[in-house]
């Protein structure tokens, strides 16, 4: 632990090198590619990214009727993740007559909203009364996700009473026939397994691009196959194979199985969470899981611990279910979404109601949406709004961490010189932080402790603190944050480096007292006692001359 002060900071009171510090892995941040990938999968992860923002035309089969001609148009927050486009579902409910109907046979219960032609258009049919919206879910770390053995999403089942969640067995497209049904995990209602399958049913039915195992076009609102033939004229299916042998959905597959979980920051030890589990939110929000151990798996997703708060069970939701029967999911029921990631995400809940605003507003109408009749989740909603305001406070920072990255001290999504100086004032008043205080978002190991190895591993995402300005072999931020540079203006790069300390008129107006700006007062005062006279013109001089 260390005390002094932000110029401390700057000048450092710990002589480190990138080289001597055992540095912790940084989490990926979000869109970014799982760690560990070798060179060809890390290949195919960028190929498929490449893939996932493709605008398909009607000339490549889009259609006849779409909801978005890309991939990345839904899921846009990032690239990969959720997004703020919602599709619409319909039906017509009759619980006399058997329930719900998908009116399947008149283009439900998926209204494609677009259309090559103006003829191909699909609308709501009038009589369907159930009409709703679905935002789009994320993929962030889909490969890890379909990893989860189904066995343990399996031993989170319970038959009640109070929360009974139950796994939504499925098929995949991949299996042969009558192969065993296997544990659902994507989708709002847990009605897809795999991230093949999912890849080619959204295919089809976001874009309208048949391919291997979904051969046929949709009919919009039925119409006859001639009619249907008329609107898209391209051969199915449409997704054939590129020049390497990958079809599309092979592409945006690994693109998905490749991306990363979100990263949490801090990973662990935060009030907020233990009161999160105490409310009784965990019961349907499981915090961790351990993939397979299948040597088929690739060493970056195999075996390895995960935090995506989910039990991806079916839960029956009340009257906040959507009111859409799919599958063997009922009409009130609704996958428990995962919460990593939680942080980028507006609007909230499944059919988008909850947006804008601040990040603490929409968790709180999210949590508060939960309360209402019927609901599995009402007991925790209603033990949350009992909690007093600085017990919320803290909820609500845990679920900030949820997709936060290390290092990004102000919390905008960035690495940037605001958090170089946040950090720094972190570096220099020491600590001990605990994982509650904004500090600890700089303290990549969780010591207590922003300091030398904390640096290290900053310097390795933010942008030009890796960079070596001045030839000495140690990364520029390292150089800051030890006595062998100065950094006067706090931008993370050494000050001998900077234009402004080789200016003669700068020096010359310091010195004389015409410029008592203190930054160029601190950078001219070169043999560093504080003053700027004529003991700073030596070492001004030899600056100039170089090594």
């Amino acid at each position: 632990m260390r005390g002094g002060s932000f110029s401390a900071a700057i000048c450092g009171t710990l002589v480190v090198s990138a080289a001597a510090i055992a540095q912790p892995a940084v989490q990926p941040r979000m869109g970014q590619p799982l760690a560990g990938l070798t060179p060809a999968q890390l290949d195919r992860f960028q190929q498929g990214g490449t893939a996932f923002g493709r605008i398909f035309s009607a000339a490549e089969g889009l259609g006849p009727i779409f909801n978005q001609q890309a991939c990345a148009s839904c899921h846009n927050n990032p690239v990969g993740g959720s997004g703020s486009i919602s599709v619409t579902r319909f039906g017509y409910f009759d619980e006399k007559a058997g329930g719900f109907d998908p009116m399947d046979y008149l283009g439900g219960s998926l209204l494609q909203s677009q259309a090559i032609s103006t003829e191909c258009a699909e609308t709501v049919p009038p009589w369907a009364n159930v009409v709703t919206t679905r935002i789009t879910t994320s993929t962030l770390g889909a490969g890890l996700i379909e990893a989860i053995p189904d066995a343990a999403i399996l031993a989170n089942e319970s038959p009640g009473p109070g929360v009974s969640g139950r796994a939504h067995m499925t098929a995949a497209f991949e299996d042969p026939p009558n192969s065993p049904l296997r544990v659902g995990r994507f989708g709002w209602k847990a009605q897809v397994a795999t991230v093949l399958t999912f890849s080619a049913d959204a295919a089809l039915n976001e874009m309208g691009i048949t391919n291997r195992f979904l051969t046929a076009e949709n009919d919009p609102n039925g119409f006859d196959p001639p009619s249907l033939a008329e609107c898209d004229s391209v051969p199915d299916p449409e997704d054939g194979p590129d020049a390497e042998g990958f079809h599309f959905i092979d592409r945006v597959t690994d693109f998905q199985r490749f991306l990363a979980a979100p990263p949490q920051t801090p990973r662990f030890g935060m009030t907020g969470e233990t009161l999160f589990n105490t409310i009784g939110c965990n019961a349907c929000h499981v915090a961790s899981y351990t993939t397979a151990d299948d040597p088929a798996l690739e060493d970056a997703i195999r075996n390895k611990v995960i935090r995506p708060y989910s039990d991806f069970l079916l839960h029956d939701m009340g009257l906040l279910g959507d009111g859409i029967a799919q599958g063997d999911a009922d009409v009130r029921e609704i996958r428990t979404p995962p919460l990593w990631g939680v942080r980028a995400r507006d609007p909230l809940l499944h059919d988008g109601r909850v947006a804008g605003n601040t990040f603490a507003a929409r968790m709180n109408a999210a949590i508060a949406a939960h309360n209402v009749f019927g609901s599995e989740a009402a007991p925790a909603a209603q033990a949350y709004s009992a909690l007093l305001p600085a017990e919320k406070n803290l909820v609500i920072s845990f679920l900030d961490s949820l997709g936060r990255a290390e290092f990004d001290m102000n919390g905008d999504g960035f690495h940037d010189a605001a958090d170089y100086v946040l950090f720094a004032s972190c570096f220099s008043t020491g600590g001990p932080y605990t994982p509650d205080d904004p500090c600890a978002i700089g303290d990549l190991d969780q010591d207590g402790d922003v300091d030398a190895v904390d640096a290290a591993a900053f310097a390795t995402v933010l942008p030009g603190g890796s960079n070596d300005c001045n030839g000495n072999g140690t990364a520029d931020l390292l150089d800051v944050v030890n006595q062998t540079s100065r950094d006067c203006n706090a931008n993370a790069v050494p000050d001998e480096c900077d234009p402004e300390s080789s200016d003669v008129g700068l020096f010359v107006a310091v010195v004389l007292g015409q410029n008592t700006n203190p930054v160029h007062r601190c950078m001219m005062d070169f043999n560093g006692d504080g003053l700027n006279d004529g003991d700073d013109i030596a070492p001004f001089v030899a600056q100039l001359m170089g090594p």
